[in-house]
């Protein structure tokens, strides 16, 4: 991704960043081997650089130059809680 909706987020979220990055992974073969890795890996992450929680303003979305929609980050909260309760 490139991170032109970090700075419109009003809480400095870089959650439809990530969530974007994710679910491009999600949807390649090779992706899958380690997708709820990789989810716990990068909202660890971004949870460390303080980055806060979305409140769904989607002005994100009104700026992404490749159109993601802002559900991803509903999805990778879902990989999250699956990946935060399953095993390696």
């Amino acid at each position: 991704g490139c991170g032109a909706c970090v700075p419109q987020c009003n809480t400095a979220s870089a959650l439809h960043f990530v969530s974007a990055k994710l679910a491009q992974y999600a949807h390649l073969p090779q992706g899958q081997p380690e997708r709820m890795l990789r989810t716990r890996a990068m909202v660890d992450a971004m949870d460390h650089e303080g980055f806060g929680n979305c409140t769904n303003q989607y002005e994100c979305e009104a700026v992404c130059p490749k159109e993601i929609p802002a559900r991803f980050i509903a999805q990778m909260n879902r990989d999250f809680a699956r990946a935060a309760i399953t095993e390696d």
